[in-house]
């Protein structure tokens, strides 16, 4: 009995040691599994750390020296996007912009536009931003979108996003996406609109109406036209009397006039049918206007200047024409404006240059 106790002891030491071999083997084959699932997450979060860097990089706004803006008016929303946008950047308004640029100041909920040096500095960026590339001004539209909530309060705020809306409309004419042109544009007559109820002493409410009001004329009928055109007139002047200085203001009532001046028969016929006392203008007060614009901008501005020569040839006075189209044709190009101007520069200089 001795022997089969002392054998049947060996052989359940046997057992316990398959038993814990087997044990150990199995805990070291998932510990391995762990340590490889560990070492797939670290590269996971690698990539997702890279990914994030580059996302940051790429929607980083530099700062960029400020130029010397201009403005044309051509012949020729809400609350949703608000929360669009804060979808968009994963949270709330500027603190979401602020970990994707580092750079923007972060509002309180209590700010207000005419206390927080924060909102002033919003303002000042989008100015800059509206000077710079096309992506800086998508930028720019969407800086003043995901503060919405925060310093939509005053006409400082919406005739910003009128001039955002407005300036982004010409980029996607130019990417040829009329829809969302015309879209943007209408959002930018809108927020003007908004600007003046809130502050009929804000010149840049003023401008920035007749501006987006008068760049609706490709949409409308002859009538529609003719009608907007006394308001353009209307806030185009207020503007002037508000900020004499602005030489785009000036531009833009010498393109009034220059337009009302270039009225087709058939259109000046329309406008005596529909109204008593249709626009009048004539080609010398269009051409003082843009002079004015002209001696108030302190860079060269190439459509300003096209126009300086077109109203010369209207007034037959050639020599002064060719000097301003040959002047203009040397000022480089900066955007699509200055692109058409181009063109029809080298139209008028073949004939008249």
């Amino acid at each position: 009995m001795s022997f089969f106790r002392q054998n049947a002891t060996i052989i359940s030491g046997i057992g316990a040691s398959v038993l814990l071999g087997s044990g150990l083997t199995l805990l070291l084959v998932r510990l391995n599994s762990i340590s490889r699932d560990l070492r797939e997450l670290a590269a996971s979060v690698a990539k997702l750390r890279d990914e994030v860097g580059a996302f940051q990089e790429k929607f980083t706004i530099r700062k960029r020296r400020r130029l010397q803006g201009f403005y044309s008016v051509t012949a020729s929303s809400g609350e949703d996007d608000d929360d669009i946008y804060q979808d968009a950047y994963g949270g709330s308004d500027l603190e979401s912009l602020k970990e994707l640029t580092g750079e923007y100041v972060q509002l309180t909920e209590n700010s207000t536009v005419g206390t927080d040096i924060a909102a002033r500095d919003i303002f000042k960026q989008t100015e800059d931003l509206f000077e710079g590339s096309n992506d800086d001004k998508q930028l720019a539209y969407e800086l003043l979108i995901a503060n919405k909530s925060k310093i939509s309060g005053t006409e400082e705020y919406y005739w910003r996003l009128s001039k955002s809306a407005y300036l982004l409309a010409q980029i996607f004419n130019e990417q040829g996406n009329p829809e969302r042109k015309k879209e943007l544009l209408y959002e930018a007559v809108e927020n003007a609109t908004t600007s003046l109820s809130l502050n009929q002493q804000d010149g840049n409410a003023h401008k920035w109406y007749a501006i987006t009001l008068g760049s609706l004329n490709e949409y409308q009928s002859t009538q529609d036209k003719i009608k907007n055109g006394f308001l353009i007139r209307e806030h185009t002047k207020r503007a002037i009397e508000l900020n004499p200085s602005d030489p785009s203001n000036h531009y833009m009532l010498g393109r009034w006039c220059y337009s009302v001046y270039m009225l087709s028969w058939l259109e000046r016929k329309v406008a005596s049918t529909l109204f008593a006392s249709p626009p009048t203008a004539t080609i010398e007060e269009a051409l003082e206007e843009f002079l004015q614009a002209d001696k108030l901008k302190p860079v060269k501005w190439k459509e300003n200047m096209l126009f300086i020569a077109k109203c010369y040839i209207e007034l037959r006075k050639y020599d002064k024409a060719k000097e301003w189209l040959n002047n203009a044709f040397k000022v480089p190009i900066k955007d699509a404006n200055d692109k058409e101007a181009q063109v029809e520069l080298e139209t008028l200089i073949t004939k008249y240059g």
